[in-house]
């Protein structure tokens, strides 16, 4: 395992893309430095095929956490498999 020198300062109610090259550890940087956030991976099955057909319910649930939970970023692991998803998510709090 590598130490990671990456260092994210996320502005409030903003998105971002963490772009890079397959199985560098992306998501495992995320996991570990936001243990806390809400984390959706959408690799697995069962999640994708949710919010594939019905890419409204990730809206309703993230809307229904606790504010305290709400302070930390959401996690959406590979996000692109769900177009819809996209615009949801970059509008979710505006």
């Amino acid at each position: 395992m590598y130490k990671r020198i990456l260092s994210l300062h996320l502005p409030e109610k903003q998105s971002i893309f963490l772009w890079g090259a397959r199985q560098t550890g992306k998501s495992l940087f995320l996991k570990e430095k936001y243990p806390s956030s809400l984390y959706y991976d959408l690799l697995d099955t069962r999640q994708l095929t949710r919010f594939t057909h019905s890419p409204y319910l990730m809206r309703e649930e993230i809307l229904a956490q606790n504010k305290n939970k709400l302070t930390y970023p959401i996690i959406i692991d590979e996000i692109q498999k769900v177009p819809e998803l996209q615009c949801s998510a970059l509008n979710l709090f505006w």
